[in-house]
């Protein structure tokens, strides 16, 4: 059994970034670092019962390597949070330096896997454009307690914009810039899904997790941004073992100019929220059920005797 809550955003959506390129480089982890930042402000570091096993990874383009973007800078890490300690493995162009995935055993309550994704280019004599461009989670919880039941709630932070722009307007069809973020149990439920696309000339798109099949994106082109906080909660009786992670993409990014000019920003952290024992109403044992008993009887009969005597 699981469910889904919606809680308050980190903040509004993205302020529009820089555009020049001296300052994408240092934009690389923005995102992630904002949603660390956020995340470190409300977690306290605490072991959560050793009964409750939680393995992860976050990888890049789980379908291949990353391929290498023309005339565009590409970027992106993944980070790990075990036992409150952080490690990162960065993406410039399609070099991978640091383990790819970034996988771990989760032990502490904050602990947890991010995953940020970033595109930028500008067309002219050359167009520009990057390869779609992925990043995979896989994620298991296991009860291995013969006795207790447990609810394991995972917070997933998600922010991303695009902005694609032709300026003058020449309509050639060759800016866009799309981004999606979703996280899947293994079965394929979808758990969460937000799509973002600058179009200025089939127009934008934005489906947000609590509205997943409406567009309510306005306009042709220009910035489009999403930003949000989920609570996942799963119940998981004596042995269980839950899955996550299939054959789609839990972050996606696409994009391309010919004469005017694109950039992506794309993150996702998926973290350790709580880990609670389940109490059960306990039946009386016979021995409790007679002491209630004569208690009952005890004061019934000092409530006759408290009348007779008035």
């Amino acid at each position: 059994m699981e469910s889904i809550k919606f809680k308050k955003s980190i903040g509004s959506d993205f302020k529009k970034l820089p555009t020049n390129h001296g300052c994408r480089t240092r934009n690389v982890a923005l995102a992630i670092t904002l949603l660390l930042g956020a995340h470190s402000g409300w977690v306290s570091a605490a072991a959560f019962d050793s009964n409750i096993v939680i393995r992860g990874s976050a990888e890049f383009d789980s379908l291949g390597s990353p391929a290498d973007p023309i005339n565009a800078i590409q970027t992106g890490s993944l980070t790990s949070i075990i036992a409150g300690s952080t490690s990162t493995t960065t993406l410039v162009g399609s070099s991978v330096t640091g383990p790819d995935p970034l996988s771990g055993t989760l032990s502490q309550i904050g602990d947890g896997f991010g995953i940020n994704l970033n595109a930028s280019g500008t067309g002219g004599a050359e167009p520009s454009n990057i390869s779609p461009l992925f990043g995979d989670y896989t994620f298991s919880i296991e009860n291995k307690s013969a006795v207790d039941s447990f609810v394991v709630n995972l917070q997933f932070q998600y922010s991303h914009q695009v902005e694609a722009t032709d300026t003058p307007p020449l309509n050639n069809d060759g800016e866009f810039a799309q981004s999606i973020i979703g996280f899947y149990k293994a079965d394929g439920k979808e758990l969460a899904f937000s799509k973002i696309v600058s179009d200025p000339v089939r127009g934008n798109e934005k489906f947000i997790p609590s509205n997943p099949n409406t567009n309510i994106a306005t306009g042709k082109g220009g910035l489009v941004s999403d930003v949000g906080t989920l609570l996942l909660s799963f119940l998981l009786n004596p042995g269980d073992l839950i899955s996550f992670g299939d054959s789609n993409p839990d972050l996606f990014i696409f994009g391309g100019a010919d004469s005017g000019r694109f950039s992506i920003n794309a993150s996702s952290l998926i973290t350790v929220d709580s880990v609670t024992k389940q109490t059960n109403n306990t039946v009386p044992e016979p021995e409790t059920l007679w002491l209630l008993a004569i208690g009952l009887i005890s004061v019934l009969t000092s409530k006759r005797r408290l009348y007779a005597f008035n």
